[in-house]
C-alpha cells in the first residue's frame, strides 16, 4: 500500500529519512517570526537606503583540528571475519573557531580564526595583514574577541568595500558575544546597522549556516 500511495503522488511526496532538529529549533521556526524578521529586514534596507553590496552576514564556525566522523557516508572492505573495522582519524581534538562574513552579491570580508591556548608565535606564520587571528583559552569565541574582530577586521574592510558611501548593514545570530555595548557604539560610529536573526532559526535563515558552513562541516 505504500508503495503503491507513494508512486500515486510521486510528484508531490517522496519517502526519505528524516533528520533530527532541536525542539526549540523546530518551535521557532514557524511563519509568524520569519515573516516578522524579513519585514525588518526589508524596513532597515529602505530606511537607510542600504545597497545590496553593503549587506553582510557573519557567524562562527567551532573546527575540531583532528577532523569529524566519517559521515560522509564512505564505506570499505573489511575481512568478514575481522571485527577491528577502524580507518585512522588526527589525535589532536583542538577546537579552532573560524569567523567568517560574505556580503549578498558574494564578497568576503577575510576569515578570523581563534585558537586554543594563550600565545601565537606570529613570526612563525606567514598570515596576511587584514586576517584576525588569535587565541582564547578553549578556542572558542568570547565578548572581548567577537568585538575586537569587529573593530579590526570587518569595519575597515567592508569600509574599503563601499564605494557608494551608503551605510552597511550586517546581520549576525543572537549569541551573547555579539551584543557588546561596545561594539554596538562601534557600529553606530561608522554607519553600520546590526539587525540580530530570531533566536534558534539559524539553521534555516542565516546564509552562512545554510550555504558555508554546512557543506564545510559535511567535507570536514
Amino acid at each position: 500500500w505504500v508503495r503503491r500511495f507513494i508512486k500515486k503522488h510521486e510528484e508531490q511526496i517522496a519517502s526519505r529519512r528524516p533528520s533530527t532538529i532541536d525542539p526549540m529549533r523546530a518551535q521557532a521556526f514557524n511563519q509568524p517570526v520569519v515573516q516578522d524578521f524579513f519585514k525588518q529586514f526589508e524596513a532597515v534596507i529602505k530606511e537607510h537606503d542600504i545597497p545590496w553590496e553593503n549587506i553582510y552576514n557573519m557567524d562562527e564556525k567551532g573546527i575540531q583540528l583532528g577532523g569529524g566522523q566519517n559521515s560522509n557516508g564512505r564505506r570499505f572492505f573489511f575481512s568478514r571475519f575481522n571485527h577491528q573495522n577502524y580507518t585512522i582519524h588526527g589525535g589532536s581534538l583542538e577546537l579552532v573557531t573560524v569567523i567568517e562574513c560574505i556580503s549578498a552579491v558574494g564578497a568576503n570580508i577575510l576569515p578570523g580564526f581563534i585558537f586554543a591556548g594563550t600565545i601565537i608565535d606570529a613570526e612563525s606564520y606567514e598570515v596576511h595583514p587584514e586576517i584576525f587571528y588569535t587565541t582564547s583559552i578553549n578556542g572558542w569565541t568570547n565578548d572581548f574577541l567577537c568585538t575586537e574582530w569587529f573593530r579590526k577586521s570587518f569595519i575597515p574592510q567592508s569600509r574599503a568595500q563601499n564605494k557608494s558611501g551608503k551605510p552597511t548593514l550586517l546581520v549576525y545570530n543572537g549569541h551573547g558575544s555579539h551584543l557588546m555595548t561596545t561594539m554596538i557604539d562601534l557600529a553606530i560610529e561608522n554607519q553600520i546597522r546590526l539587525l540580530c536573526l530570531p533566536p534558534h532559526t539559524t539553521h534555516r535563515l542565516q546564509p552562512l549556516d545554510v550555504g558555508v558552513y554546512g557543506p564545510l562541516q559535511k567535507a570536514w
